[in-house]
């Protein structure tokens, strides 16, 4: 629903080069569709107002909601910046909205009429009408601050892209938004939501839009710290993972219990078997001597193999399967015991709910909203804690470092010396973990190095692999634009930077990440039945088998169903030669 020719013509305060741009615009327009291009003003913040970037000058009030009338004259600032933009989006009728209300912004006469709501419906046709009865997430309500850390992102990068197309960096920064008035959408039965609340948790629909862009830009985590060093005495533990422990143990307490059981059920068979010395020699030793004259001397427990060919070769299965267990081993000590050993880290929620850790979050009722609406254990939410973020925040106020910190770690402001602060703050950063947004591009590395302000000292994280939540920026522009293919070529630069995104304005101190690349001399993986599948299928097919051979001399009685079996064994050698013979 574009702007009629009539409409066009009859606009006189039009300058004739900007006539004929408009003009030539709406006769062809590069996207001929019934909506409209909708931003939200960013109300300028603390300390934008000296900004490089800022536009307006301190001492005029510029807004598109000022209850004076609006004209050129008054929004020379506020129209150069809106028809800067509008020109990426031309072909749209345009809608300016910020936390009061929304306005409508004529490129042709270069002013701002207010809209209230009332009267003319037409404006709000497609942000009404084509979502009646749909749910609808709102990418931002309100205004937001572009020098706080939310907004770094977003600034940067239309600051590059405009660097790289060489146009002029004197704008204001806008969000281009798909923006209801809550009571308006109630009225369509429009169900609005703040993605950009912790709150929120369902993903924005794009399907209606053209010219829509989202990056998976970062993931809500939680960063622990590090884990103590384990002692020696417990490090061999680490060598197998927990099946491959109880499967040696299973082992071993099954040819044990084979062994005496054999000597006690078959105490008549060995006196025909064996020799009086033979007998005297293995009943007086242990069941320990046994197995280790059985993995480590390599000697046969001929007690338990007995004489039979079978048991014999079955031992050897035994010997290989433990000499490569027992390399495997010993080469895991040598390793773990050149290497600073730790405690196995946090890396599901389920670990840190069972942890003593709490987690330092910037605003507890915000977190709590969004571990409840996530499904998250009381236990959990129960270790929300906010004392390191307000008490750097009181702190921040003051511009003297030295009395930033005189503030006490803790909910109340208490003055102390600077060294207690430090020092409380110190074992804080080191020993609590903490709510952070990492960058999605680098939710591979499960180690982070942050410089931690005011202290200004790196402390190493392990990043829990289980994050919460991975959200997008998005950005809406014009597909065949100049200024889409640059956004890519631009997202892809900062996506490969990672979290350091550089942006001008006030820089306030904060936290910085490094993602550092995994080390070579990490802990070695703990070796699994994976890595040891042919030892165990050998030492599972030794017991099976040998179980056979230890029942078959079960039921040889006594020494002359043996020679039985013996004879047997030669006359089918016997009739085997003579078939040989006769042929």
């Amino acid at each position: 629903m574009f702007i009629s020719s009539a409409e066009l013509d009859g606009s006189e305060d039009l300058s004739d080069l900007n006539f004929n741009m408009t003009r030539g615009l709406y006769t062809s327009p590069i996207w001929n569709s019934n909506n409209y291009l909708i931003f939200m003003l960013s109300k300028p913040g603390r300390g934008t107002y000296n900004s490089d970037t800022f536009l307006f000058p301190q001492d005029r009030f510029y807004g598109p909601f000022s209850r004076s009338k609006t004209s050129p004259k008054n929004f020379d600032a506020l129209n150069f910046c809106l028809k800067f933009i509008w020109r990426f989006f031309r072909g749209l009728k345009t809608i300016i909205c910020d936390e009061r209300g929304c306005s409508r912004y004529d490129p042709f006469v270069e002013n701002i009429i207010e809209y209230n709501g009332e009267g003319n419906k037409t404006y709000f046709d497609f942000s009404i009408t084509d979502m009646n009865g749909k749910s609808v997430s709102l990418i931002s309500n309100g205004y937001r601050d572009y020098d706080e850390g939310d907004d770094r992102f977003e600034f940067s990068i239309l600051s590059g892209i405009l660097h790289e197309l060489e146009l002029s960096l004197n704008f204001t920064f806008v969000y281009v938004l798909l923006v209801i008035d809550d009571e308006e959408g109630q009225k369509f039965n429009v169900h609005l939501h703040e993605p950009r609340r912790l709150a929120s948790l369902e993903e924005i629909d794009l399907s209606r839009f053209d010219f829509s862009i989202g990056v998976e830009m970062e993931s809500i985590c939680i960063i622990t710290p590090l884990s103590e060093l384990m002692p020696q005495c417990l490090v061999p533990f680490k060598v197998f993972t927990t099946p491959v422990w109880i499967l040696i143990l299973f082992t071993a307490v099954v040819f044990v219990l084979k062994q005496y059981v054999f000597l006690k059920a078959q105490s008549g068979l060995f006196l025909g078997l064996y020799s009086e010395e033979e007998l005297t020699s293995y009943s007086t030793a242990s069941s320990v001597y046994i197995i280790y004259s059985y993995f480590i001397c390599g000697s046969p427990p001929r007690l338990l193999l007995g004489k039979l060919f079978t048991g014999k070769v079955f031992f050897w299965v035994f010997i290989f399967s433990a000499f490569i267990i027992s390399n495997v081993f010993l080469g895991g000590m040598t390793t773990l015991l050149a290497n600073s050993v730790q405690y196995p880290e946090i890396d599901t929620l389920k670990d840190l709910e069972d942890s003593d850790l709490v987690i330092q979050v910037p605003w507890i009722e915000s977190a709590a909203i969004y571990f409840a609406e996530l499904g998250l254990s009381e236990k959990l939410m129960a270790k929300l804690s906010g004392n390191v973020h307000l008490s750097i925040s009181e702190a921040s106020r003051d511009m003297n470092f030295s009395m930033m910190l005189q503030f006490y770690l803790g909910g109340n402001v208490t003055w102390v010396p600077l060294e207690e602060f430090a020092k409380n703050l110190h074992v804080v950063l080191e020993s609590d973990a903490f709510l952070v947004e990492i960058p999605h591009s680098l939710r591979s590395q499960t180690r982070v190095v942050v410089t931690r302000w005011p202290l200004q000292e790196k402390i190493e994280y392990h990043v829990v692999d289980e994050c919460l939540k991975t959200f997008p920026f998005i950005f809406t522009f014009l597909k065949n634009s100049y200024l889409f293919s640059a956004f890519n070529k631009k997202t892809a630069q900062f996506l490969e930077t990672g979290h350091h995104l550089p942006y001008s304005g006030k820089k306030d101190p904060v936290d910085v990440m490094d993602f550092p690349p995994p080390e070579d001399d990490e802990d070695p993986r703990p070796y699994s039945l994976n890595d040891l599948q042919l030892p165990f299928l050998c030492l599972v097919a030794g017991l099976f088998l040998s179980l056979v051979v230890f029942c078959a001399e079960m039921v040889i009685e006594d020494f002359e169903n043996a020679l039985l079996f013996r004879k047997l064994r030669h006359l089918k050698n016997y009739w085997l030669s003579i078939k040989f013979i006769t042929r």
